[in-house]
């Protein structure tokens, strides 16, 4: 048992290929390897932009023979007077077998034939020839190309083949090459080949030629260097992890270098600014400490350079034409004011059923009327933002740099005279933008965050665009997370089927007569669901407050504080038995409806004792439960405990005497509710010890 290596070396890929491209080779060898047996331990990944590879620890060079068992005919079916039938002979033919190999067994179904025989084990170069073959044609690729005259396909032409187990060579065919024990360096430091003689010694081997093969390695490397050059310039670097995988995959030897530009184009916003180097050049921009934006970058050059200087001005030189056109568009939009975009966005298209953006800005606005009172924010504010909030769609600098959606506004608005509220509303009402990013700060982007939201989902939703699996295009799950997040972590009580009513109110016939409101609301509870569950309350929990109809995300979240140390009590566990059991005999009686108590049939002393504690701890847990005291209100409950425990104890509830029943059966009714104000008991589950 011994490491195999696997190279692929081709022409620079593209970046965001590389690593997939190196996980699916990886994880598609180790599975064939696996199930022949012939793999100890988990794949080491290599990927540069010119070498996808993977080296595989303890690999066996030939599969140990297995010995079989092929199940023939029946015995019945085998013989006919003593000679073989034709599925005997068919069986042996098919096996290249001989009849005298064969033995009989005994099931539950007669007696069968089975030929017991020795499969010689595969050795690991043919197999690795299936299994390369197998992953180079699932391998993930925006595209295949040919080249030269060979009738191969690959993303980009393939230069080596390289596979080496211990010190052997396989002599693997593949993509029109027979693989060896050569690699290569990088391209221009150490273009030579290299003979890697030991699986384990490539990346030690490929580091000497300027290669560093470990993408994480390489990654780190990336990083630390924009650090350190960032501190000798006294700067903070602008580092986004998308930004730093890119480039890590587009040089195998990192090198940072600093440069500089023109402090003339510090007048535009740094957001753009920033947005044009880091996709247009993948230069690192730098802060000084209070955040505003220095005239440098960062650029991660793949060679070590004699003449640095040529390097740096080079890139220096090829960002002035980017910054001058950003500078046009941004000089353009002055022209006009933000608010003077706004006609423009009836002929921008929001979606082919739903109309346009226009359309969309006015929906908003209605929306944000209805809920700027409840939510605290000034009315005036939020008309005003609700019409400009999509404005910036229709200026230069949004139509070059597609992600300044939002921030132009907020520098327009500002620019225009807006108070400061208007202007981040501008960019916040796109906020969270993903998962745990930042809320909306002031209540007016509040405001327009949820109407906007709102009004998205509601609109594709009624159109029956549904999110379907993994697919979701118009992006329905983040706008539900959305607004169940500023509901609840900025503590505003909105109830949602409220806000669903208002919103199809807003969009009037556009929407079909079917829309269900009901689904919509189910929607985001559901996404409700989820984030209650991801930040530690259980799945029961969370089911027992929304069996409750509760359609208000934060009054979800206060019950769900109040019942979470309640379910540890001994209470709580005879209580919610309780629950499960009323609840079950209330099934099987058909009670639906709530039933008076006739206090004069009450006749065990655990009846009675019942009804009158229940008398008085129900003004007290009713009064406490719409002052959303749920802690109280559930320490309140667990009063009823004892009560309950000696009621089942010692009372016949479905007595012979129907009179009696019926009465029984209605104080079981009202303690259930009782005890289900804040949550149904009976769906929270024994915890486990």
């Amino acid at each position: 048992m011994t490491d195999l290596l696997i190279e692929i070396g081709v022409e620079e890929l593209p970046a965001a290929s590389v690593m997939p491209m190196a996980n699916h080779l990886a994880k598609t060898l180790h599975e064939e390897l696996s199930k022949a047996g012939l793999v100890g331990g988990a794949a080491k990944v290599y990927a540069t932009p010119r070498r996808i590879a993977a080296l595989f620890p303890d690999v066996g060079a030939r599969q140990e023979d297995q010995q079989i068992e092929r199940k023939g005919p029946a015995v019945k079916a085998a013989y006919k007077d003593g000679e073989p039938t034709k599925a005997l002979a068919g069986f042996l033919k098919g096996a290249n077998a001989t009849e005298d190999q064969l033995s009989t067994i005994e099931t539950p179904k007669g007696d069968w034939l089975v030929l017991k025989m020795n499969q010689p084990g595969r050795e690991l170069v043919e197999i690795l020839a299936d299994a390369m073959a197998t992953s180079l044609k699932t391998m993930p690729m925006p595209r295949r190309m040919r080249w030269s005259d060979l009738p191969h396909e690959f993303l980009r032409p393939v230069s080596w083949l390289c596979a080496v187990h211990g010190s052997d060579t396989l002599p693997l065919e593949l993509l029109g090459l027979t693989a060896s024990n050569v690699s290569y360096g990088h391209r221009f430091h150490a273009p030579q080949a290299i003979t890697i003689t030991n699986p384990a010694d490539y990346e030690a081997a490929l580091s000497k030629a300027f290669v560093v093969a470990d993408f994480s390695v390489r990654r780190q490397q990336i990083s630390d260097q924009v650090s350190a050059a960032a501190k000798r310039a006294g700067a903070q670097p602008v580092v986004d992890d998308a930004l730093l995988d890119e480039v890590t995959a587009l040089v195998e030897w990192p090198v940072a270098i600093t440069g500089k530009f023109d402090p003339s184009y510090l007048d535009i916003p740094k957001e753009a600014l920033i947005q044009t180097m880091e996709e247009n050049q993948r230069y690192f921009a730098l802060l000084d400490n209070s955040g505003n934006l220095l005239p440098s970058f960062i650029t991660i050059a793949n060679i070590e350079s004699t003449n640095p200087q040529s390097v740096i001005g080079g890139n220096e030189r090829v960002i002035h034409p980017r910054f001058a056109d950003t500078l046009f568009f941004w000089e353009q939009d002055k022209s006009k004011k933000l608010l003077e975009h706004l006609p423009e966005l009836d002929n921008v298209l929001f979606q082919e059923k739903l109309g346009s953006v226009g359309d969309k800005s006015r929906r908003i606005k209605t929306i944000a009327a209805w809920l700027a009172p409840l939510m605290g924010a000034d009315a005036a504010s939020c008309n005003t933002a609700a019409d400009l909030c999509k404005c910036d769609l229709n200026t230069e600098i949004v139509k070059e740099l597609a992600k300044m959606q939002g921030i132009a506004g907020r520098y327009y608005a500002g620019r225009d005279g807006h108070s400061s509220d208007i202007a981040d509303a501008m960019e916040q009402h796109y906020f969270p933008k993903q998962a745990g990013s930042a809320l909306p700060g002031n209540p007016v982007a509040r405001v327009i965050a949820v109407s906007d939201k709102i009004d998205t989902l509601v609109g594709i939703y009624g159109q029956g665009l549904k999110p379907t699996g993994a697919k979701d295009p118009f992006g329905l799950r983040r706008a539900a997370l959305g607004i169940v997040r500023i509901l609840i972590e900025q503590e505003q009580d909105i109830d949602l089927q409220e806000l669903v009513h208002e919103s199809i109110k807003a969009y009037g016939s556009v929407l079909p007569n079917d829309a269900n409101e009901t689904e919509m609301v189910d929607y985001i509870l559901e996404r409700l669901r989820g984030y209650a569950v991801d930040r530690g309350y259980t799945v029961d929990v969370v089911d027992a407050v929304l069996a409750r109809g509760v359609t208000k995300p934060l009054d979800v979240v206060q019950r769900l504080q109040a019942i979470k140390p309640f379910r540890e009590t001994p209470a709580a566990v005879s209580l919610s038995a309780a629950s499960k059991r009323i609840s079950n005999i209330l099934k099987k009686a058909s009670i639906t409806t709530e039933q008076p108590i006739n206090e004069t049939l009450l006749q065990e002393p655990a009846e009675k004792a019942l009804y009158e504690n229940l008398q008085q701890v129900a003004p007290i847990i009713k009064q406490q439960f719409e002052a959303r005291e749920y802690s109280k209100a559930m320490t309140t409950t667990a009063g009823l405990r004892e009560q309950v425990d000696t009621f089942f104890d010692d009372v016949m509830v479905m007595s012979e005497d129907e009179a009696l029943k019926a009465n029984r059966l209605a104080l079981l009714q009202q303690v259930n509710e009782l005890c289900s104000y804040t949550a149904d008991l009976s769906r929270l589950q024994p915890i486990e010890s």
